[in-house]
């Protein structure tokens, strides 16, 4: 059975990439405002500066989606900022709580066995508990139309 997803993304740097056939991907609009982005690297709440947050959703196959997240954390000049003074918390559809932490300033992380293949609207919300920096992915997971032929 033949899934295809839809795609709406709402964040400042928010790069989502869908690949693979049969499925196809269409983005939809923004999600609209969401408040106020996080001051910039080096102010007051924002002593980690993080300033990149993707997070997207990827296809394993048989119409199966999996969600895949990427930080990043750059200092004033620009320069990478390393070492475990952020706190990432990934949140997924159906859950109350986050379900992935990781202090670390840097990184990504690729969640291969939680797909997603009932059609249906899911969202992933990604925060740095520091900065403040929020990134929502909302995708939809429909029926791929059957070509004609």
């Amino acid at each position: 059975m033949n899934r295809t997803i839809t795609a709406a993304a709402a964040s400042a740097a928010l790069l989502t990439v869908l690949t693979a056939s049969p499925a196809q991907a269409r983005f939809a609009g923004s999600l609209g405002d969401l408040g106020s982005s996080a001051p910039p690297p080096g102010k007051l709440y924002n002593r980690n500066g993080v300033t990149k947050i993707a997070a997207g959703v990827t296809n394993v196959g048989r119409g199966a989606f999996a969600p895949a997240v990427s930080w990043s954390a750059r200092a004033k000049s620009g320069a990478p900022v390393t070492g475990r003074r952020c706190g990432i918390e990934i949140t997924f559809p159906g859950k109350r709580w986050p379900m992935y932490l990781s202090k670390d300033c840097q990184g990504s992380a690729s969640f291969p066995r939680r797909t997603y293949r009932s059609p249906g609207k899911y969202t992933i919300t990604v925060q740095d508990r520091v900065s403040g920096q929020l990134a929502i992915t909302s995708f939809v997971v429909q029926e791929a139309p059957v070509p004609v032929g």
